[in-house]
C-alpha cells in the first residue's frame, strides 16, 4: 500500500518533534542565518566602495605625476636643444674671430701700400727728397700699427745687457763705460703686450779694467800684488 507525500511529511514532522522534546524551532531561529548573511554582504559592498575609491584616488595622483613627467620631459627636451644650439653658435664665432683676427691689421696696411706705390713713382721720377719723406712717412705708420696692435719696441742702447731681452753679436773693448753695456743696437727689439717678441741685436761694451781685476792673480797674504 503506497503511502501518500501528506502522510510521509506528518510522518517526518512527528519525528522531528519527538528529538526536540516535542518543542518547534522558533521563526527567529530560521531568520538569524540571512541577518547575518546580509551583514557579511554589507561589509563586503563597504570594502569594494572603499577599494574603488582608493583606485580612483591612485589613478588621479598617477595621471597627474605622468603629465608632470611629460611636461618636465619637454622642458628638458627643449632646454637640450636650446644648449645644442648656442654650442653650434660659440663654436661658428670662435671660428669666425680665428678667421677675421687680422682684420683690423689688414685694414690699417692697405693705405701702407698706397703710400709705397707713391714712394715707387717718386724714385723713378728721381726725386730723392720725396722718396725719403715717403719712406719716412711709411715707417711710421708701420710702427703706429704695430704700437696699436700690443707691439712694441724699446729701447737698448746705454742699458745694462739683459740675456731675456737682447742678443749680444759682438764686443767692444773700453775703459771709458761700465762692463756689458750696450754700446750699439744693430736691430730693434720688440715686445708683445708682456711678451717677448724679437729679442734686440746689440754689442756690448767689455771693460779692459774689470778683467784685469779678474785676472790679476793674489799673493800668499790675500792681497794683490
Amino acid at each position: 500500500m503506497e503511502v501518500s507525500e501528506a502522510q510521509k511529511d506528518d510522518h517526518l514532522n512527528k519525528k522531528v518533534k519527538k528529538k526536540s522534546g516535542g518543542k518547534t524551532s522558533p521563526p527567529e531561529a530560521k531568520k538569524a542565518p540571512a541577518k547575518k548573511i546580509k551583514s557579511k554582504t554589507d561589509k563586503l559592498e563597504g570594502f569594494k566602495k572603499l577599494f574603488k575609491n582608493e583606485t580612483e584616488k591612485l589613478k588621479k595622483e598617477v595621471d597627474k605625476k605622468d603629465e608632470e613627467l611629460k611636461k618636465s620631459n619637454d622642458k628638458f627636451l627643449r632646454l637640450n636643444a636650446e644648449f645644442d644650439n648656442f654650442k653650434k653658435r660659440m663654436q661658428r664665432e670662435k671660428a669666425d674671430s680665428f678667421k677675421f683676427a687680422s682684420e683690423r691689421v689688414i685694414r690699417d696696411l692697405i693705405p701702407v701700400l698706397d703710400d709705397l706705390k707713391r714712394a715707387i713713382q717718386s724714385a723713378q721720377n728721381n726725386n730723392v727728397e720725396n722718396l725719403s719723406k715717403g719712406i719716412k712717412m711709411i715707417m711710421d705708420q708701420i710702427k703706429n700699427i704695430l704700437d696699436s696692435n700690443g707691439a712694441k719696441q724699446f729701447d737698448s742702447l746705454g742699458v745694462a745687457f739683459d740675456p731675456n731681452k737682447h742678443e749680444a753679436v759682438s764686443k767692444i773693448t773700453t775703459e771709458e763705460h761700465e762692463h756689458n753695456t750696450v754700446m750699439e743696437e744693430l736691430r730693434k727689439g720688440y715686445m708683445f703686450h708682456d711678451r717677448l717678441l724679437r729679442p734686440a741685436m746689440v754689442v756690448v761694451a767689455e771693460n779692459i779694467k774689470v778683467n784685469e781685476k779678474k785676472e790679476e792673480p793674489e799673493n800668499k797674504s790675500g792681497k794683490l800684488e
